[in-house]
């Protein structure tokens, strides 16, 4: 089956042949949006036809179809540039054509709190048949809370080790999450004084017997009726504190200035963003590419600014990983160390 549209040409002496040409909208979007093409050429007799297709470095010679008609909405599924044509045929016996081909960038962004970034040990982690995420590491995370009682939910299963909680320095207790199966485990603290508290976790480095690893993990914490999930800026993980700020690209942040604080994420694309902010009190941080140091840069500035890009791009196509180490340094005008993470943004 394929589609019939009638396009008018201008007015005047008719063309000799079918023209090309289209626009789309968004003009740059992300992996899964989608993309409106409107075909905007015209045809020379009617009834003509318009197909669409898209072709990559390296891709099949035929390119990928994409649909048919005078407008189409299409979602790329991966990162990447796409050369994008779109063909006119007309009617007659000889089936005059023309093509036109526009490059569509297709990019990703992962803010601060997506579990794809990684803080210190801390990674993201999903179980089969599960809904939702959660977050495994040898390291420590904690967060302020106010009210009299805190719940701790990890996920076990058969790689988990043993935490400690604390609340407010003080051992509530330790938590073996070894399970021969994919499982959840919950640890009240009751009793509290009324006011502000400090809920910690750490990984013991130690193990039940029968488990193959001591990683520990952090689902969410519940506060009263309120569930704070693993991915909220309100959790430390390690030495990265989240904020709010509504200068930020997606309303959050996480921030350092403890020397040798890192964040990673692994990525499959040829160019990553570091979207992060500059300041008074913001310090030097080295950047690694697939461990190799690719730059050191100085965050440092008079006055704050947000949303500030840093671009490494020329990678070869595979899969890479970029990681920001706070150095702890500063800077002769800056009066801190700070190192911010908004977003990364690859494509």
């Amino acid at each position: 089956m394929f589609v019939v549209v009638t396009l008018v040409s201008s007015a005047g002496t008719a063309s000799a042949a079918p023209t090309a040409s289209f626009t789309f909208a968004p003009t740059a979007p992300v992996v899964a949006q989608p993309v409106t093409f409107t075909f905007t050429g015209a045809c020379d007799a009617t009834p003509c036809r318009i197909t669409w297709r898209w072709f990559t470095d390296g891709g099949s010679s035929l390119g990928t179809t994409m649909g048919e008609g005078e407008v189409i909405s299409y979602a790329f599924s991966a990162v990447g540039t796409y050369s994008v044509v779109a063909k006119i045929t007309n009617a007659t016996s000889t089936h005059g054509s023309a093509t036109a081909t526009q490059a569509v960038a297709v990019h990703a962004t992962y803010q601060e709190t997506t579990r794809r970034v990684g803080y210190g040990a801390w990674r993201g982690a999903t179980t089969v048949g599960v809904a939702g995420g959660y977050r495994v590491a040898g390291g420590a995370a904690s967060m302020l809370f106010t009210g009299s009682d805190i719940t701790y939910v990890g996920r076990t299963g058969p790689s988990r080790g043993i935490a400690t909680v604390r609340v407010d320095g003080t051992v509530a207790g330790t938590v073996d999450l070894y399970a021969p199966s994919a499982g959840s485990l919950s640890f009240p603290v009751t009793g509290l004084l009324a006011g502000t508290h400090r809920i910690g976790i750490r990984s013991t480095n130690t193990k039940n017997p029968a488990s193959s690893g001591t990683a520990i993990s952090l689902d969410e914490f519940v506060v009263g009726s309120t569930h704070v999930d693993d991915n909220a800026y309100l959790v430390t993980y390690d030495r990265w504190a989240g904020s709010r700020n509504t200068a930020a690209s997606g309303g959050t942040v996480r921030t350092s200035a403890s020397a040798g604080a890192a964040t990673t994420l692994s990525f499959t694309a040829r160019s990553v963003t570091w979207v992060t902010a500059t300041g008074p009190a913001h310090g030097l941080a080295s950047i690694a590419i697939d461990g190799v140091q690719v730059a050191t840069v100085d965050n440092y500035s008079a006055t704050p600014a947000w949303q500030v890009k840093r671009t490494f791009a020329g990678l070869v196509a595979g899969s890479h990983t970029i990681t920001i180490r706070v150095l702890g340094t500063h800077s002769a005008g800056s009066t801190g160390n700070r190192v911010t993470v908004d977003a990364f943004v690859v494509q």
